[in-house]
């Protein structure tokens, strides 16, 4: 037999071919990084947007060193501010003096918060980070500067003159506002001259003047907290401003020749009405028990003021000023009023046509409904003695209940309101015999008043069946007076 010789396999990964070919792969992809820089891991392409002239030996944009990753990005810990600011040395001034807006932003040393690379070569990063930028973090708010002006809408370069830094010069402030309104800029600018921002944070405030500060000649508290200041100085004049109420408020018609000027003697600058005194808000009933509902306007229809009841300085009432107003409206009336009463109005009326020191639940309660109803509604012609108590006395019987219920009619309804109506004092139950809720003809067949059990228990059983418990027939027909909650057995009974 042949003999064959045996050859021993080489290892797949070991061998030398497999080794060379590992050495030539890892040799390969060392010079293409070398060459490419960073490319292969690159999630996207750097901007190539470049915002005005760049200094001489810097890059026109973040394209241009695209591959060398390292100019950015520190290994193991991500984009630092440090490589950005070695190109961008503007923005470290400003970070390092704590001026301009990176000297403000609270996040800027995370660069990539407000410039997120590697969106691609049209991206400008300066006009994204604008977009989404909080301009109240530099202490001027664009709340009044965010409407349109006659061309377009405001862009950052419309009042700063270096999209880079951002600084800002007076001059646009003072060109925009003297197109706008050249007669009163030019007066403004003679009286506080041109550095606006020294004043101006705005929001129609003084930047550095504080309520505090402004306290010391007056208090801007309650409803001025919120008063734009040219309100009070008008055309910009703040030396000599009237701290009295009269020099911006115009006396009210219904106050005039009667008051005086004194307005913080009843009112508060929180609101003009309601009326404050001593320095409590005022509220009439609560304070004089008398209330003023029904006489807010006269017998004319002309509002009422508190002169026309208080003549004396200190606001009691006018002796005799109800009498007298009432019987020039109603002279038949009063006459015969103050003869049978007398003329001391408050000691019986509290301004709402109710007796003012009369408990009324001693004779009937005034619940319900009946709290709001007026004397006149149930007492005609103010006569009190001998008024009525049921409920018909004032309230017509409805076609609907006519000879039917009866005239009992809180066992159905109550003071809350007419409907719904509901059984209040039905004992018997209305499920008896057990075949459901009955209707109420069955026991009510012509009237509500009376009842009868011969609709369901025939009459001659029900006589033979109580005659054995010795009861007469003369005593059947009130069933209920033996039986009230429907039992088969006479209630009542031990």
């Amino acid at each position: 037999m042949k003999a064959h010789r045996v050859v021993e396999r080489q290892h797949p990964i070991f061998s030398p071919v497999g080794l060379a070919a590992t050495a030539v792969l890892i040799l390969s992809l060392g010079i293409a990084l070398w060459l490419t820089g960073g490319r292969a891991f690159s999630p996207g392409p750097l901007s190539a947007q470049t915002n005005g002239p760049r200094p001489a030996g810097e890059p026109a944009s973040h394209a241009a060193f695209e591959d060398r990753c390292t100019h950015c990005h520190e290994p193991f810990a991500g984009i630092q501010a440090p490589r950005c600011e070695a190109c961008h040395n503007a923005v470290a001034s400003q970070r390092r003096a704590g001026l301009g807006l990176h000297g403000a932003l609270p996040t800027v040393a995370d660069c990539a918060a407000c410039h997120l690379e590697h969106q691609g070569r049209d991206v400008d990063l300066t006009a994204a980070a604008a977009a989404a930028f909080d301009h109240d973090t530099t202490a001027f708010s664009l709340a009044g500067h965010n409407l349109p002006n006659p061309a377009k809408a405001l862009a950052c370069v419309d009042c700063h003159d270096a999209v880079v830094d951002l600084t800002l010069e007076p001059a646009p402030c003072l060109a925009c506002h003297t197109t706008r309104n050249g007669d009163f800029m030019s007066a403004h600018q003679r009286a506080y001259g041109t550095d606006c921002l020294a004043c101006h944070d705005g929001l129609d405030t003084l930047a550095n003047l504080s309520a505090t500060d402004h306290a010391a000649f007056f208090a801007l508290n309650g409803s001025h907290l919120e008063t734009p200041c040219a309100a009070c100085h008008a055309g910009g004049a703040f030396a000599g401003t009237s701290a009295d109420c009269a020099g911006c408020h115009a006396e009210p018609e219904r106050h005039a020749g009667r008051f005086g000027l004194d307005c913080a003697a009843c009112h508060t600058t929180v609101t003009w009405s309601p009326a404050a005194i001593d320095p409590a808000i005022f509220d009439h009933e609560r304070d004089t028990a008398f209330s003023l509902a029904r006489h807010a306007l006269d017998f004319a229809g002309h509002p009422l003021d508190c002169r026309v009841c208080h003549q004396a300085r200190d606001l009691s009432p006018t002796p005799g000023g109800c009498a007298a107003c009432h019987a020039a409206a109603e002279p038949l009336f009063m006459a015969e009023h103050a003869e049978r009463f007398g003329d001391e109005c408050l000691a019986c009326h509290d301004g709402v046509d109710r007796l003012a020191n009369f408990d009324h639940s001693a004779v009937f309660a005034l619940t319900g409904a009946h709290a709001e109803a007026t004397c006149a509604a149930c007492h005609a012609g103010l006569t009190f003695a001998g008024t009525p108590r049921p409920c018909v006395a004032c309230h017509d019987e409805p076609g609907l209940h006519a000879g039917l219920f009866g005239l009992e009619c809180d066992a159905c309804h109550s003071t809350d309101a007419w409907q719904p109506a509901r059984l209040m004092r039905h004992t018997f139950p209305l499920d008896h015999g057990e075949q459901g809720e009955l209707d109420c003809a069955t026991c009510h067949p012509s009237t509500f008043t009376a009842y009868t059990c011969n609709a369901c228990h025939d009459p001659a059983d029900m006589v033979d069946e109580h005659a054995k418990e010795g009861i007469e027939p003369t005593e059947l027909p009130d069933c209920a007076l033996c039986h009230p909650a429907g039992l088969k057995e006479r209630e009542g009974e031990d």
